[in-house]
């Protein structure tokens, strides 16, 4: 099994990178595909090839997602089917040659860099890309959702302080704003995600807003300064998920209001996917994938989505059970999971009863919220 803040560069096999593999879910599909990318050659034709492996199996898993086939089958079929397409290529054919000398040399990647700045580039530059109604209107409309289909009332929101506990571009320290808080900041170790986020709130006239640049594990606040903290699906990419979720309560109020989200196990095919992504792409620079999928007119908030899990360093991935317990060591008290979401998160889907969603979603998203015990 993949250990906790695991860092997908120090695998020494793919069997330290996907479950599936061990568990045998699947049969032999996925091995044979991952060790088939693994033995093409690491050259920008074929980083090409691996990066459409992405959007490929995303937009698959999208299309069947209401669909009463077997997923499981399915799914395993879908991984050979992707090897034999490729095979039939052949490193000779005219369409490999085309590719081999259309491309230009792939842009740098950050492979050198310790995991907090790598996965900062990572984010900035995602995060960069979002045109203004993703960034602003989006992220308002996907948080609002989630409130209220989960009936969460935050009566005091006029008047709270909120903090964005490792913010990237600032788009739901943001949201939080337009949706009526007192006062934003966003926290976020990024330089390239705070810059981006300071220049589109300056640009659209925001105020009581602010980023400041920091680590998620040591925040430059004070004790007990903040009542709402959101936490959304940012630990599960850092060394060490437990601390960030100890600083979190340590800067909220007696009383304060807490939002955790971490990525579930089990997942389902949702997940598994994603492991096998993440090993064939390991080595394809990131600038790279970013640069072909946007060559494929695929969308920035679309690319963001697919590429979010796939190509950042460590990928926590943690049961109901391990995150509760973690939050109430730290001093948090009635712990409520949602159960709904916004209509693409796969706890709607668990929610509204798709076909196979046991397989194909698993648990569904750790989402928590929260008070700091008094």
């Amino acid at each position: 099994m993949v250990k906790a803040d695991f860092d997908i560069r120090n695998a020494k096999s793919i069997n330290d990178i996907v479950d599936c593999i061990e568990e045998g879910t699947y049969g032999d599909a996925p091995q044979l595909l991952i060790q088939f990318f693994e033995d093409l050659p690491k050259t920008p034709e074929m980083n090409f090839l691996r990066t459409l492996s992405v959007p490929f199996l995303f937009h698959d898993f999208e299309k069947n997602i209401t669909s009463d086939k077997d997923p499981i089958k399915h799914f395993s079929s879908i991984l050979l089917q992707i090897k034999m397409d490729i095979e039939s290529l052949g490193s000779s054919s005219p369409f490999s040659r085309i590719i081999a000398e259309a491309l230009e040399t792939a842009p740098d990647d950050y492979l050198g860099n310790e995991v907090k700045t790598y996965t900062g580039q990572h984010y900035g530059t995602l995060f960069k890309a979002f045109d203004q109604h993703s960034y602003f209107e989006e992220a308002k409309r996907l948080l609002s959702v989630r409130l209220e289909r989960n009936q969460i009332q935050l009566k005091n929101l006029p008047n709270a302080k909120v903090l964005d506990q490792g913010c990237g571009g600032g788009r739901y320290t943001t949201a939080w704003k337009l949706l009526g808080a007192k006062s934003c900041v966003g926290l976020d170790y990024s330089e390239i995600g705070l810059e981006d986020a300071k220049n589109r709130v300056k640009f659209a006239s925001i105020k009581n807003i602010k980023f400041v640049q920091g680590s998620v594990f040591e925040m430059p606040f004070s004790d007990e300064t903040f009542d709402i903290v959101y936490s959304n699906g940012v630990l599960h990419h850092t060394e060490n998920w437990k601390k960030g979720i100890e600083e979190q309560l340590r800067v909220m109020k007696p009383g304060a209001w807490g939002w955790q989200y971490l990525i579930e196990k089990p997942g389902g095919i949702f997940w598994d996917q994603i492991e096998i992504l993440r090993a064939i792409m390991r080595w394809v620079p990131k600038p790279f994938a970013q640069q072909v999928m946007r060559g494929l007119g695929i969308p920035a908030n679309r690319i963001f989505y697919m590429l979010d899990h796939v190509m950042v360093p460590i990928n926590t991935r943690l049961t109901s059970d391990e995150l509760i317990e973690q939050l109430e060591k730290s001093g948090a008290k009635h712990i409520k999971r949602l159960i709904r979401g916004a209509d693409f998160d796969r706890v709607e889907a668990i929610y509204r009863k798709v076909p196979g969603a046991k397989e194909k979603f698993g648990a569904g998203e750790n989402r928590f919220v929260f008070h700091k015990s008094n």
